[in-house]
């Protein structure tokens, strides 16, 4: 997981994650990473078009996605 996530931040690679909120919601987001820390990331969040901070553990599932069409940049 650390590894996609890192990659994405070097290469300025927007990624899917399936993420879990506090309240056991899932979610499926497209991210950019901006920053990792020991616990969480922050990112800008492509569906809130805000910067969030997401926990590590809470992101279930992470990779490129597949359809590149469909990921819009982060200005």
């Amino acid at each position: 997981m650390r590894g996609i996530l890192h990659r994405a931040l070097l290469q300025h690679t927007p990624i899917e994650i399936i993420y879990m909120s506090q309240n056991g919601i899932l979610t499926q987001r497209n991210i950019q990473v901006l920053e990792i820390q020991d616990t969480t990331i922050k990112a800008f969040c492509l569906l809130r078009n805000k910067k969030r901070t997401f926990k590590i553990d809470s992101i279930l599932s992470a990779a490129v996605p597949r359809n590149k069409g469909v990921v819009k940049f982060a200005n």
